[in-house]
């Protein structure tokens, strides 16, 4: 099934993180150090035996395009796989119809041209390592329409807000789906992981006609439910997942990661997570250097003292500098001196001698693209 399967990244319903999401989308933002969020959704794929995928770009295109570079980083079969990016033009000049289910009737080609009778989605927001072949396979055998991937928790008061909660009949079958508000702790959330026969797409573009024009993929699904267009069930999954939909999250979910217990959860043995290689040196420290508790990426120069950080390639951090509790982009400067707690500072920036900015845990300072502060 798997060969006539299409594995599509959906980036049009991910949730803005402020400054930090203003030039580039939440896909290709930077995780870690090394990966971009995106990574892990792709890694899903490649790892699952899927070789056809695409990505759905609403925005930031350019910045998509340089994550990927050639493409095949991700590919598992580089004779017969495929990848490919969909943009929805009509929907750049009027953003309000920009959505995924949209971008999918501008490329319908796709639909024609493909051998692949399942489309699979999964965002590039929600971060998880899932073999997708059990559900693929399950959908498969029980000759489902639609299929969605949940999980159930019990703090959605805090987690997920935003995301859809399922109401799921004794059978298995969504009944309705509304969004989470934060309102109750316990929901079964959507992971936004849809799989969907190519003979159901074509009926849902066609209903898409005599509903809301603005709807997605997601309104399609809950509607076709409500009005017996469509079977939808509803599959759980248990594992380590985490929506990013805040910068407090952003930076909440990625010091978690430190924590090696936490990390296990999400990179599993075998189920490797594939990203853009760049060819750039190992960090080098200098004698003066102090590093606990951090993930450094490599090309970094580590002269000062790193402590609950997270260090990206080609940072440049001075002798008498103290970063902490802090996560730094690409290609910054952090000159003598200068110390940082609880800051987030984005790309090309740089940090003045003896400068001290100081956040604090419930007040995060961002430093935008390129500043000198």
């Amino acid at each position: 099934m798997k060969n006539k399967t299409l594995a599509l990244l959906n980036c049009h319903n991910s949730p803005a993180l402020g400054a930090l999401t203003e030039s580039r989308p939440l896909a290709s933002t930077s995780f870690l150090g090394r990966y971009a969020l995106m990574d892990f959704a792709l890694s899903n794929f490649t790892n699952s035996g899927i070789s056809n995928t695409g990505v759905l770009v609403k925005d930031h295109q350019r910045s998509i395009q340089k994550h990927m570079g050639n493409m095949m980083s991700w590919a598992n079969n580089t004779k017969t796989g495929r990848t490919a990016l969909f943009f929805n033009e009509q929907g750049i000049l009027n953003p309000a119809y920009n959505t995924d289910l949209n971008n999918i009737k501008q490329n319908d080609y796709v639909l024609y041209e493909s051998n692949a009778d399942l489309l699979v989605f999964e965002a590039p927001h929600i971060i998880a390592s899932i073999d997708l072949s059990p559900y693929i396979e399950g959908h498969s055998e029980r000759k489902d329409e639609i299929t969605i991937v949940y999980k159930e928790i019990d703090d959605a008061d805090k987690e997920f807000v935003g995301a859809h909660v399922l109401e799921i009949d004794d059978n298995g079958y969504l009944q309705t789906a509304s969004i989470n508000q934060g309102d109750k702790s316990r929901a079964k959330v959507s992971m936004e992981i849809w799989l969907i026969n190519r003979d159901t797409m074509f009926k849902m573009i066609k209903e898409h006609q005599r509903c809301d024009a603005a709807w997605g993929i997601a309104d399609m699904i809950v509607h076709m439910a409500k009005h017996g267009l469509a079977k939808v069930r509803c599959v759980p999954y248990t594992g380590y997942a985490r929506r990013f939909d805040s910068l407090e999250h952003y930076v909440e979910y990625s010091f978690e990661l430190l924590d090696l217990k936490v990390s296990k959860e999400l990179f599993l043995k075998d189920w490797p997570i594939f990203t853009r290689t760049h060819d750039t040196p190992p960090a080098i420290y200098g004698p003066d250097s102090n590093i606990k508790n951090s993930f450094i990426s490599n090309g970094c120069l580590i002269d000062g003292e790193v402590k609950d950080s997270i260090i990206c390639r080609g940072v440049k951090v001075a002798k008498g500098t103290v970063v902490e509790h802090s996560i730094v982009l690409s290609n910054v400067e952090v000159q003598e001196g200068a110390k940082i707690k609880h800051v987030v500072i984005d790309k090309y920036s740089k940090v003045t001698k003896n400068h001290t900015i100081m956040g604090d845990k419930d007040n995060l300072i961002y430093l935008i693209q390129g500043i000198t502060a």
